[in-house]
């Protein structure tokens, strides 16, 4: 398997950076390539390839830089990183167990103190009273597409295939906190390309990231006893509901229509 690590930075976060590309290195992988866009005193070598940015043209805008990423990507699957994820001894091992057949994946996402953090998770708002108090799904747990359409991915880190990511590029109307993680994740449900969850990687935060209690339980057997007891029209139902909330809320914050 071939990777592009694409890791996006403002320009503060070198010690970071230089822990997250040694978590590269130590994987053994035969091809692979980094690519770091933004401010960084890193230099560029035969594996690192720095693309640098503007930080004045429109704060926070990481969709640009997400999508430079996967123009400029050498390699099949591309992995997006926030610059504070860093690759777990197991990473790269744990997808040759996993497997190439993915289009859009997740991994484990562990916390600095070891707890799971927003990682195969469902969104739980226009699931309404369902599932508003445990949105994590067992990694185990493969759910049928219905179900999976009504997940989201956080944008601090996935894997995705380069032609999916062409085909369907973030939104550069969208920056930072302005819910693009869940719009790509909806844009590319409604096109029949689901979240898969590789359970045998894992990556960590190198620093602490606040949650909500609703992202900190996983669901219980009860619980997906339920969601899967929902017919397939009423979950499609709850992900258009799901959309139109998404889309609302994007207006009223940035004015944008998707």
């Amino acid at each position: 398997m071939e990777f592009t690590f694409g890791i996006i930075t403002d320009g503060n976060s070198d010690n970071f950076i230089r822990s997250i590309i040694n978590s590269i290195i130590i994987q053994n992988i035969a091809k692979y390539e980094i690519i770091i866009v933004g401010k960084t005193t890193i230099e560029s070598t035969n594996l690192i390839k720095i693309i640098p940015f503007d930080e004045s043209l429109k704060t926070g805008w990481i969709t640009m830089k997400k999508n430079l990423i996967c123009h400029k990507a050498t390699y099949e699957n591309i992995v997006l990183l926030h610059d504070y994820i860093i690759l777990d001894k197991n990473w790269y091992s744990g997808f040759l167990q996993y497997g190439n057949n993915f289009k859009f994946c997740i991994t484990q996402i562990k916390t600095i103190d070891g707890k799971r953090f927003r990682d195969y998770i469902i969104y739980r708002w226009g699931l309404e009273p369902y599932f508003q108090d445990r949105c994590l799904l067992p990694y185990s747990y493969k759910p049928a597409n219905a179900i999976r359409q009504l997940l989201y991915i956080s944008g601090t880190y996935y894997i995705i295939k380069k032609d999916v990511m062409l085909t369907y590029l973030l939104n550069e109307n969208l920056s930072h906190g302005d819910g693009e993680d869940v719009e790509i994740s909806q844009r590319l449900a409604t096109n029949n390309i689901y979240i898969e969850c590789n359970p045998y990687s894992s990556v960590s935060l190198l620093k602490d990231k606040s949650q909500s209690y609703w992202e900190k339980e996983e669901l219980t057997d009860k619980d997906i006893t339920i969601i899967e007891s929902l017919s397939d029209t009423i979950l499609d139902t709850m992900f258009n509901t799901q959309k139109l909330h998404v889309h609302k809320w994007i207006y009223n914050r940035c004015k944008v229509i998707i």
